[in-house]
């Protein structure tokens, strides 16, 4: 199979899962946002990765609800994707790189204040001549 049908596939599975969750009417899973799709070669299993901002804190019980209803959203996606003859069973992941990446950027700033203090501590110290 092709790089770009399997793009494609992701791309569509990602809208759709996007869309029947806005639809859907459970508390639980509001604020969530689709960030990835990965299908495997054979197309028989898609790897769903979402995030939850601000609603870290409940990630486990958000992945029970989003796993509890994994079954009905596949059935919706069938139902949407009528092009498709096998729609892949789906899994949900809760998504670590946002997380990931703040964890980052906020070590690169403890060190940029680290090196700005450094450089203000040199700065006033009085040079010896």
């Amino acid at each position: 199979m092709s790089k770009l049908r399997q793009a494609r596939i992701e791309s569509a599975i990602k809208r759709e899962v996007s869309k029947y969750l806005l639809e859907l009417d459970d508390s639980r899973l509001r604020g969530i946002t689709i960030t990835y799709v990965g299908l495997s070669n054979d197309l028989h299993y898609a790897k769903i990765y979402f995030t939850a901002v601000n609603n870290e804190d409940r990630s486990q019980e958000i992945l029970d609800a989003l796993s509890h209803a994994a079954k009905r959203i596949q059935k919706d996606i069938a139902h949407r994707l009528k092009s498709m003859r096998h729609v892949p069973l789906i899994s949900f992941h809760f998504d670590l790189s946002i997380q990931k990446g703040d964890e980052v950027i906020n070590i690169l700033n403890k060190v940029k204040e680290e090196l700005q203090n450094k450089e203000e501590q040199s700065n006033e110290k009085p040079s010896t001549n």
